[in-house]
C-alpha cells in the first residue's frame, strides 16, 4: 500500500513543472525524500539557491499532493543545496585539484578556540546562555563568531532578529554580522514556516556546510549553540572539528539533571574538555525585597557537579529582562551591560577563557 501511495505521490509531482528549465521537478532531481506514515506523507524539495520559483513550486506541489485519495496529512519541507547531485563528486575533485584558489577564510581554521554550549535536553535556556555568552566575550575584547548548530530548533535568527539570507556563490556562504558578532544559522537558509524533517545524511551535509563553506575569517573564539541531546549532529561536530572545551547548561530540575550526566558522558567518551556546568533560571529574586526564591525548589545540581567532580561556574537567575530581549532580537548582555545578569555572563566569558587557555598551555 505504501509503494503504490508512494508512486501515485510520484506521478503527481511529475506534472510540477520548473518553467525556467521546462522540465518536471521529479526529473530536475528536485524531489530527494518521500515518507509515508499511515496516510501521512513528508516531501523533502531541495532547490538550487538561486532558484526563484521555489513559492510556486511549493504551493502546485503542495495541491498536487493533497489531490491523492487516503493522504490524510501532508507536510512539504524545503531545502538548498550549492551543487548539483550529478556533479558533486566531480566538483569535489575539482575543488581538490584547485585547492590553492580556496579562500583560505573558510572553515575554521583561523579561529584561536572552539567552544560547544551544549544541554541533555531542551527548555533550558542553551540558545540565552550562547548568545549572550558571544556578546560577553565581544564584551571583554575578543572577535567572536556564533554558529548556530541546532538544526530542528534554530534559535538565533530570532535572539538576533535576523531576517535576510546569507549571500553565497555556490562554493562560499558569507556570515550575517550584528551586534559585532559574526554568525551563521540553518534558520537563515530555510523558510520559518516549514518544519526541519531531515534524515540523518541530510543533517551531516547541512552541518558540513555551516563549518567548511562558510568563510568564517579569523577570530579568537567560536560559540557552538548545539542542539540539545546526544545525537548524530553532536558526534559529527566533535569529530569534524578541534573543539576546546565546553559549557554544559542545565536547570535545577531533577529530570534536567538527568539528561546532564547523558551530555557529561558523552563529552567524556569524545575526550572534549569541559569547562563547567551553568545552572539557568536558578532563582527568581522578588524585585520588591531582593530576596531569592528558588523556581524548581532546591535543586540538586551541586550534588551532580560533585559527584562527577565538575564546577558549577554561574548561576543564572530567572530574569523576565533577559527573557524579553531574547524575544525582541537584541541580547541583554549588550543591551544593558551594566545590568546585574549581563555581568554575570561577562564575568563567566572571562572564567572561561581563562580556563581554554589553561587547558592549551596543559595540551602543548
Amino acid at each position: 500500500m505504501a509503494e503504490t501511495l508512494e508512486n501515485q505521490i510520484l506521478h503527481a509531482l511529475g506534472q510540477v513543472f520548473d518553467h525556467d528549465k521546462d522540465k518536471n521537478i521529479v526529473s530536475l532531481g528536485i524531489v530527494k525524500n518521500i515518507n509515508i506514515d499511515a496516510g501521512q506523507v513528508t516531501v523533502i524539495l531541495e532547490f538550487e539557491r538561486d532558484d526563484n520559483n521555489i513559492k510556486k513550486i511549493y504551493d502546485e506541489s503542495e495541491k498536487a499532493i493533497s489531490e491523492i485519495p487516503g493522504i490524510t496529512k501532508s507536510t512539504i519541507v524545503t531545502t538548498y543545496h550549492s551543487e548539483n547531485s550529478e556533479t558533486s563528486s566531480q566538483n569535489e575533485k575539482n575543488e581538490q585539484d584547485n585547492s590553492d584558489n580556496i579562500n583560505p577564510n573558510l572553515g575554521t581554521s583561523k579561529i584561536k578556540f572552539i567552544l560547544m554550549v551544549a544541554s541533555g535536553k531542551g527548555g533550558v535556556g542553551k540558545s540565552t546562555v550562547a548568545t549572550n555568552l558571544a556578546i560577553a566575550f565581544k564584551r571583554i575584547g575578543l572577535k567572536t563568531c556564533l554558529l548556530d548548530a541546532d538544526i530542528y530548533g534554530p534559535s538565533v535568527p530570532t535572539m538576533f532578529d535576523i531576517n535576510e539570507k546569507p549571500q553565497s556563490d555556490g562554493k562560499q556562504i558569507e556570515t550575517l554580522n550584528k551586534y559585532g558578532i559574526a554568525t551563521m544559522s540553518i534558520g537563515y537558509m530555510v523558510n520559518d514556516d516549514n518544519p526541519m524533517i531531515w534524515r540523518g545524511l541530510m543533517v551531516m551535509k547541512a552541518i558540513n556546510e555551516l563549518i567548511s563553506k562558510v568563510n568564517w575569517g579569523e577570530a579568537d573564539i567560536m560559540i557552538i549553540d548545539m542542539p540539545p541531546g546526544t545525537g548524530d549532529v553532536q558526534l559529527t561536530l566533535t569529530q569534524k572539528l578541534k573543539v576546546d572545551g565546553s559549557l554544559i547548561v542545565t536547570t535545577p530540575q531533577d529530570v534536567a539533571l538527568i539528561d546532564v550526566v547523558r551530555g557529561l558522558r558523552m563529552f567524556e567518551k569524545t575526550e572534549i574538555p569541559i569547562m563547567g556546568l551553568v545552572e539557568n533560571m536558578s532563582y527568581f529574586v522578588a524585585p520588591d525585597t531582593g530576596k531569592q526564591y528558588p523556581l524548581f525548589g532546591e535543586g540538586k545540581t551541586e550534588s551532580v557537579a560533585e559527584k562527577y567532580d565538575y564546577e558549577i561556574l554561574t548561576k543564572i537567575p530567572h530574569d523576565p529582562l533577559i527573557l524579553e530581549q531574547c524575544e525582541n532580537g537584541h541580547p541583554l548582555t549588550d543591551l544593558v551591560p551594566e545590568h546585574k545578569v549581563s555581568r554575570m555572563f561577562i564575568e563567566l566569558a572571562e572564567t572561561v577563557l581563562k580556563k581554554l587557555k589553561l587547558q592549551r598551555l596543559a595540551d602543548s
